[in-house]
C-alpha cells in the first residue's frame, strides 16, 4: 500500500472558509501537499453565494497547479432558514412556492453545476430539507411541497445532462428518518439515474440510523454516487476523521463497495483549530486504510 498512491478527495473547508484568496489557495496546496489527488469544493456550501466564471477559472487553475481534481462539490440549497417548516419565505430557496424565489433557487443550482463542470467534478451534492414540523401539523402541504421541488428538478435536468453533471441529495440530520427515505423514493421514481442520486453522509447516518445505516442506504445502491466520509459518537455532527467515533467502517465500506459509486473516497472533515499539518497527515492515513478496504470489498 505504501507504493501506491491512492486516490482520495477532501473538502476544501475541513479548516473552516475564508475569503481571502491567499488563504483559499493556500488551502488547495496543503491539500495536494497532505497527499490528497481530489477536492471536494465546500466553500460557499450553503447561502446564496453565486460564483462568476473569472472565479471558476482561477480555481481551476490552482488546482492545475498542485496537480489536484475534483470529484464532487457541494451545492447550495439557498438562504439561512428554519428548514422543519414551510411558512415564511427565505431568498433563492428551490423548495419555494413563489415562483419567482423558486427560479431563483435553481438559478443557484446552476450555477454550481456551472462549477462542477468548470471544476471537472461529476456530481454536485445538494441538501433537500422536508418541512416534516409543517406537514405533520397540515399534511395537506406535502403535495405541493414536492410539486415544487418537481418543478425545480424538471428545469434543472436538461442543464444536468448536457453538462454531465449528476445532482446527488444528501442524507440529512435535520428530521425523522423516514422522511429521508420517502423523499429518495419519491425522487427516484421520477428521475433517471443519469440525472439524480444520492449522497451518503456517513456521520448523519450514524446519527440518524446508526448501526442499521448501511443496510438502509445499501436499498438505494444503485444511486449511490456521492459520499462525505467522516467520523462522530452518533450525537452530534462532529465531522471527525474515521477512527475517531462511533462508525462500523468495514460494514460503510462494504455497502459502497456493492453500489454504484466509482473514484475517490471523499472526507468531509472538519480540523477544529488542530494543528493543520498533523490533522491531514492522520486524515490522509486514515482514508488509505478505508480506501483499502474499500477497494478490497470491490
Amino acid at each position: 500500500m505504501d507504493n501506491i498512491r491512492q486516490e482520495l478527495a477532501l473538502n476544501t473547508d475541513f479548516a473552516g472558509e475564508s475569503t481571502q484568496l491567499e488563504q483559499i489557495k493556500a488551502t488547495l496546496e496543503k491539500i495536494a501537499a497532505a497527499g490528497f489527488t481530489h477536492i471536494h469544493w465546500c466553500h460557499e456550501w450553503d447561502r446564496e453565494y453565486l460564483y462568476s466564471v473569472y472565479e471558476m477559472q482561477q480555481i481551476r487553475e490552482w488546482m492545475d497547479e498542485y496537480g489536484l481534481r475534483s470529484k464532487a462539490l457541494h451545492s447550495s440549497k439557498g438562504s439561512a432558514r428554519d428548514v422543519n417548516v414551510r411558512e415564511e419565505h427565505y431568498r433563492k430557496d428551490y423548495t419555494s412556492d413563489w415562483e419567482y424565489n423558486r427560479k431563483a433557487g435553481v438559478e443557484l443550482i446552476k450555477n454550481r453545476i456551472d462549477l462542477a463542470a468548470a471544476l471537472g467534478a461529476g456530481e454536485i451534492v445538494l441538501h433537500l430539507y422536508v418541512p416534516y414540523l409543517t406537514i405533520q401539523e397540515k399534511p395537506e402541504v406535502k403535495e405541493d411541497f414536492y410539486a415544487c421541488v418537481f418543478k425545480s428538478m424538471d428545469e434543472l435536468m436538461p442543464c444536468c445532462l448536457e453538462k454531465k453533471v449528476r445532482i446527488c441529495i444528501e442524507n440529512l440530520f435535520d428530521m425523522p428518518g423516514e422522511y429521508m427515505l420517502e423523499a429518495w423514493d419519491r425522487l427516484f421514481e421520477r428521475y433517471p439515474k443519469e440525472f439524480l442520486g444520492l449522497c451518503y453522509d456517513t456521520g448523519h447516518a450514524n446519527m440518524v440510523w446508526r448501526e442499521k445505516a448501511p443496510e438502509i442506504l445499501g436499498r438505494y445502491k444503485d444511486r449511490l454516487y456521492a459520499v462525505h466520509i467522516h467520523d462522530n459518537n452518533g450525537a452530534m455532527d462532529s465531522h471527525w476523521i474515521p477512527g475517531d467515533g462511533s462508525i462500523e467502517w468495514e460494514k460503510v465500506m462494504d455497502t459502497i463497495a456493492k453500489s454504484a459509486y466509482e473514484g475517490a473516497l471523499v472526507l468531509e472533515l472538519s480540523s477544529r483549530g488542530k494543528d493543520i499539518e498533523q490533522f491531514l497527515k492522520k486524515a490522509h492515513e486514515a482514508g488509505r486504510r478505508l480506501d483499502a478496504l474499500y477497494q478490497e470489498r470491490r
